[in-house]
């Protein structure tokens, strides 16, 4: 074996258990919901850490709840953080928040208890409908699959 051969070999074996690890379309869905959904907290930085700690908490697929995560990415981050902040404030007061650029860093822990809260109406949505793409893909994928292996035969 040589110098390149055996840690690609290695790293080919790991990918491959990391994509089979759990990884029944449900189980496939119900990580990429649970990963986004960690994506839509405030922790930014954090996100990716967040989803597999959970995963590995809820015995989920660690490659596809990270993958999840990154729903949140620099695009989507500013408009799912305006959207959770903007509809959590909305509820909380009743009226929809006012963002003052000489009054921001005051009005701060208001805003990020709002981000914090808009997970809920926000990000569960936004994590059930990626999850469930997801699940329709991962079934897709496995009847290809079951297919493709029964035109072998």
């Amino acid at each position: 074996m040589g110098l390149i051969s055996t840690p690609l070999r290695k790293l080919r074996e790991l990918w491959v258990l990391a994509k089979n690890e759990r990884a029944s379309p449900r189980q496939i869905g119900w990580a990429v919901a649970v990963g986004c959904f960690m994506g839509c907290s405030p922790a930014i930085g954090f996100h990716g850490g967040l989803a597999l700690a959970a995963a590995t908490i809820l015995r989920l697929n660690r490659l596809w709840c990270w993958l999840g995560s990154r729903s949140s990415n620099i695009f989507v981050l500013p408009l799912l953080a305006w959207a959770q902040v903007e509809i959590a404030h909305r509820l909380r007061t009743g009226a929809w928040v006012e963002i003052h650029r000489d009054r921001m860093l005051e009005e701060a822990s208001a805003l990020l208890l709002d981000w914090f809260l808009g997970m809920l109406p926000v990000g569960l949505p936004f994590s059930f409908a990626l999850g469930f793409l997801a699940f329709l893909w991962a079934r897709r994928r496995a009847r290809v699959t079951e297919q493709r292996a029964l035109d072998v035969v």
